[in-house]
C-alpha cells in the first residue's frame, strides 16, 4: 500500500513539474515574442523617420530604396500581422520615391502622406 502511494504521489509531482515547465516555457515564449517585436518597432520608428535630400536627386532614391528595403525585411521578421501590415505600407511609401518625384512640391505631398504610414506603424507597434 505505501508503495501505491508513494507512486501516485511520485507521479503527482512530476505532472505539476511539467505542467510548470510548459507554464515557464509559454512565458519565456511570450516574453520573446514582445522582446522581437519591440525590437522591430524600434528599428522601424528610426526607418520611419527617413526624408530625401533634396539636394541630391540620386542619391535620395537610393537612399529611400535601401531605406524601403530595410522596411520590407522588418515585416518580413515579425509574426504580428498588424505590425507586418504597417511595416510594408511604410516600405511601399518610402518606395514610391523616383528621380522625378525629387523636387520640393512633390516630396511635401509625399511626406503629408508618409506620415499616414508612419502613424499606423506607431499604431501597430503599442
Amino acid at each position: 500500500m505505501r508503495s501505491r502511494l508513494a507512486i501516485i504521489l511520485v507521479t503527482a509531482a512530476m505532472t505539476c513539474g511539467l505542467t510548470a515547465c510548459d507554464a515557464v516555457r509559454e512565458a519565456t515564449s511570450a516574453a520573446d515574442s514582445a522582446t522581437d517585436k519591440a525590437s522591430v518597432c524600434l528599428d522601424a520608428a528610426k526607418l520611419a523617420g527617413f526624408y530625401p535630400d533634396l539636394s541630391n536627386p540620386e542619391q535620395a532614391v537610393k537612399d529611400a530604396e535601401k531605406t524601403a528595403a530595410d522596411l520590407q525585411a522588418l515585416a518580413e521578421k515579425t509574426g504580428d500581422a498588424t505590425l507586418k501590415d504597417a511595416l510594408t505600407d511604410m516600405s511601399a511609401k518610402v518606395g514610391e520615391l523616383t528621380p522625378n518625384s525629387i523636387d520640393p512640391a512633390s516630396v511635401t505631398a509625399w511626406a503629408k502622406e508618409k506620415v499616414g504610414a508612419a502613424n499606423a506603424l506607431t499604431q501597430a507597434c503599442l
